[in-house]
């Protein structure tokens, strides 16, 4: 079990990345209620599945601009990656939101399309718990959009605080979708 102060105490930089995604505030917008896995994160942020760093021969680009280094790698990797108790996000930790929070094992499926079928909400958006990287000079979380007809955008959010606000450092896209 992860201990409590692997993670932050609130989800203002989450609430503040949120802002810079355009969602209208005045509508209704599904979040999955339960949180993405750590794992997913960390391989966007990695690049690979796993522990072990391997640049793309054919594509040597750090998408991670000089952020990965790896004895934080290491260090955060085994502190997250084995985390896997569930965990579920409340409509509190979004005060500004008006979230449904629906359960992941029922998004997009047929009971799940019947009730918000002509609602206009066709797209869910699903977000882990942030971690701490770098001796927690930065978090991390993995941020998704999925949609109803399939597809979706998924990232790895890196974000510091700078001046008590907190900042975008890197969004890193999901290559595998």
């Amino acid at each position: 079990m992860a201990s409590p102060s692997l993670y932050l105490k609130d989800y203002e930089p989450i609430n503040m990345f949120l802002e810079t995604q355009k969602i209208d505030k005045n509508k209704k917008h599904i979040l999955q209620v339960d949180k993405a896995p750590n794992k997913r994160t960390l391989r966007i942020f990695n690049g690979e599945e796993g522990a072990k760093h391997i640049l793309d021969p054919t594509d040597p680009k750090d998408y991670t601009d000089g952020l990965f280094v790896e004895k934080h790698w290491k260090k955060m990797y085994k502190q997250y990656a084995q985390d896997t108790i569930k965990k579920y996000w409340k409509k509190e930790d979004f005060p500004e939101y008006d979230f449904i929070l629906e359960d992941g094992k029922g998004l997009f499926k047929y009971d799940f399309m019947v009730r918000y079928i002509g609602t206009g909400l066709e797209d869910a958006i699903l977000i882990s718990e942030p971690m701490y990287y770098m001796n927690k000079k930065y978090i991390m979380f993995y941020y998704s959009k999925a949609y109803s007809t399939g597809g979706g955008k998924s990232s790895t959010v890196i974000m510091k605080k700078e001046k008590e606000n907190w900042v975008i450092v890197r969004v890193i896209r999901d290559n595998v979708y």
